[in-house]
């Protein structure tokens, strides 16, 4: 009875995890969600040089880094406070670090986390929350280094 019971409260744990995992990219799905995905063979079409912004960030500048880019953006109030609110708890359960949290000239709350492994930062998660009541979170996977974590922090709050 005790494994059972084990196992069970395991099985919860590991499906809640899972089904946590799957939070983001269920935007894909919802109205009132622009979702853009970005894979890596698309992302090597653009030009180095180009000027691709989000959030204060020229993406472009990090383009060999990037597995591939996910963008999922609301001007709904409603949802787009949904959306702010499941990826900041997605960030807490996933195991990311906040590494800023900081308020723009332009009124924007950008929180940029990271997701890290022994030699490199695997994944960073910007979440642009506005005072217009549009929202969007950005998530960034590939190699990175702090340094390169450095500048689009330091590009994102001008």
């Amino acid at each position: 009875m005790k494994r059972l019971l084990i196992a069970s409260i395991l099985l919860l744990t590991v499906s809640f995890v899972f089904s946590q995992k799957a939070t983001l990219k269920e935007y894909t799905k919802n109205d009132g969600v622009t979702a853009v995905t970005i894979p890596k063979n698309m992302l090597a079409l653009f030009p180095k040089n180009s000027n691709i912004t989000y959030g204060g960030i020229n993406v472009a500048e990090f383009v060999d880094k990037l597995s591939d880019v996910n963008v999922f953006a609301s001007r709904k109030d409603d949802v787009a406070s949904k959306l702010i609110k499941d990826a900041t708890e997605y960030m807490k359960i996933g195991g990311y670090d906040n590494l800023v949290s900081m308020k723009t000239e332009k009124e924007e709350t950008i929180n940029f986390y990271i997701k890290t492994t022994d030699d490199y930062i695997s994944e960073l998660v910007l979440i642009v929350q506005r005072q217009s009541k549009e929202s969007a979170v950005m998530q960034l996977t590939g190699k990175f280094t702090m340094e390169d974590i450095q500048e689009m922090i330091a590009s994102a709050g001008k």
